[in-house]
């Protein structure tokens, strides 16, 4: 989970951008759902969907059955090395978490509770 306080800050954004980020945080948790009932490569049935390059990366490198700890690597260093702020940044944050939960096999409820988290400003009856 991040704990980069610089990073938090850069992805510090307004309740409307977090708003626009539950259908994402929605996707996920079907992904992960998609993953618990059907295993990580049903996923591969998901890709064409996906249109976020971010995102996709992330699922083709779990159906490629990458190692956790280099699908980290992989993601964290786009995060860190790319010049998203707010939004966007605040986006591939919250794929990168929904991601790791994902691959170590989270159910799709602690997916949607990991991931809302960085959502704080949406009102709780949103979900």
């Amino acid at each position: 989970m991040l704990r980069d306080l610089a990073l938090a800050a850069k992805a510090a954004c307004s309740k409307e951008d977090q708003e626009s980020l539950v259908p994402l945080v929605q996707q996920l948790r079907d992904l992960g759902e998609v993953a618990f009932k059907r295993g990580l490569l049903a996923l591969e049935g998901e890709l064409m969907q996906i249109k976020d390059p971010f995102l996709k990366l992330g699922i083709q490198l779990i159906v490629d059955k990458t190692e956790p700890e280099n699908v980290q690597d992989i993601l964290d260093s786009d995060i860190y090395y790319n010049e998203s702020n707010g939004r966007e940044l605040l986006k591939k944050i919250i794929i990168r978490e929904g991601l790791l939960r994902i691959q170590a096999g989270d159910n799709a409820r602690n997916i949607l509770i990991c991931t809302k988290i960085f959502l704080g400003k949406v009102e709780p009856g949103v979900w």
